[in-house]
């Protein structure tokens, strides 16, 4: 049997940005990680072989939306920003990777399990109304269309074409 490393998820998360969208790719994988750190959270006895599946679930789906961040930004924002805005959103996300590897080892030894994976759980559910709420489909379309601020909907639609 081979190895299995990171690349598995990475080469499925390549595979479907175009077929799925990125919006269906997002917004549904926020939720599925909540709920796997959810189960784990709150099912103090939960057997070892669904606590291995929930992480198994959070690390693919993780990874699944991982591969967005390579094109979804570049998508969004207005070609005069684009660079800068890019910029932006990696300092966070890599703010947000260094913070919570900093602060899960100090979650677990003084709230323990079940708290930490529930504040988990609490920020892939902000993750997931704040994309539901902002982040436009841009699957399909031009980078012209997809960084139009002006005309964008609520709901996340980029604006029809004119």
């Amino acid at each position: 049997m081979g190895r299995v490393d990171g690349r598995d998820r990475c080469h499925s998360g390549q595979l479907t940005i175009e077929r799925v969208g990125r919006r269906r790719q997002l917004i549904p994988a926020y939720w599925i990680m909540a709920v796997a750190l959810l189960v784990v959270g709150l099912w103090s006895g939960a057997p070892a072989g669904v606590v291995v599946a929930c992480f198994a679930a959070f690390a693919f789906f993780n990874a699944l939306q991982g591969n967005l961040t390579a094109v979804y930004p570049i998508e969004v924002f207005p070609t005069d920003v684009r660079s800068s805005g890019v910029g932006v959103g990696s300092a966070f996300s890599r703010i947000g990777a260094a913070a919570g590897t900093s602060l899960l080892p100090v979650g677990l030894t003084t709230i323990g399990v079940g708290a930490s994976m529930v504040i988990g759980a609490s920020v892939c559910v902000l993750g997931a109304l704040v994309s539901q709420r902002l982040a436009p489909e841009t699957t399909g379309h031009t980078l012209t269309r997809t960084s139009a601020v002006v005309g964008r909907s609520p709901g996340g639609a980029a604006p029809a074409p004119a």
